[in-house]
């Protein structure tokens, strides 16, 4: 079987360039151009960002909140770390380098296609809007507004679509990781709701466009071929 991979291994270690995205900037998608805008403070739909930033205070102090806390890391690494028990088995940059460098590339992608509407939205996340200290005090910052769509739960929730391509067996248990990592940023007060339900579509988004992408469509096979080959 492995001998079946090599050329695909080849393939993606010709394709591998480190450090950088799938597509720059101005070839991303203008997700401002798909997404609402957010709702405004005198929105009804503001009531549910009102609500649910309550919910996240009352759970800050429980094991929930220190999860949280964590999930407040990201990247390739962390994904490894916080995957793995829904994939049943330890994901490690040695073990799946493909695999990581593909979660690394996807999560620079990520912030391209971010970016522009980060840029026009310009939303004030939630703890600059109510004045309070977040979950996460030592990543605020007065002048970062930058809360719509919330850029966490965009490259998680690619992160766990790419994840079930790779491993779908474990659909459920990858996604409702995904899913967690995004609430995760309403607990600590970083993001509404509204934000993280628009990260979902953002990454449903680019996604879809990646999957246009030869470079990304082989780096994913082998990967998956990659992470057969390490099967139990």
């Amino acid at each position: 079987m492995l001998a079946a991979m090599l050329p695909l291994l080849a393939s993606a270690q010709t394709i591998k360039e480190k450090h950088l995205p799938f597509y720059a900037t101005e070839e991303a998608p203008h997700l401002e151009n798909i997404l609402p805008a957010p709702p405004s403070l005198q929105d009804p739909l503001f009531f549910n960002d009102w609500c649910q930033y309550q919910w996240g205070k009352s759970v800050r102090d429980t094991e929930r909140g220190k999860q949280a806390v964590s999930d407040a890391r990201i990247g390739a690494t962390y994904f490894f770390k916080r995957f793995s028990p829904a994939m049943h088995r330890e994901l490690t940059e040695e073990k799946y380098p493909i695999l990581h460098e593909l979660l690394y590339k996807a999560h620079m992608t990520e912030m391209q296609a971010g970016s522009s509407a980060k840029k026009h939205f310009a939303r004030v996340r939630p703890y600059q809007q109510f004045k309070e200290e977040s979950g996460v005090p030592s990543a605020e910052s007065p002048t970062d507004f930058t809360s719509y769509p919330s850029g966490h739960t965009h490259a998680s929730w690619l992160a766990g679509m790419i994840l079930t391509a790779i491993d779908p067996v474990h659909t459920e248990e990858i996604m409702k990781v995904a899913y967690e990592l995004g609430q995760s940023r309403v607990i600590v007060g970083f993001h509404y709701q509204s934000d993280v339900d628009a990260g979902r579509i953002a990454a449903s988004v680019t996604f879809a466009r990646l999957c246009a992408m030869p470079e990304f469509l082989d780096m994913l096979t082998a990967a998956k071929a990659e992470y057969d080959a390490n099967a139990k």
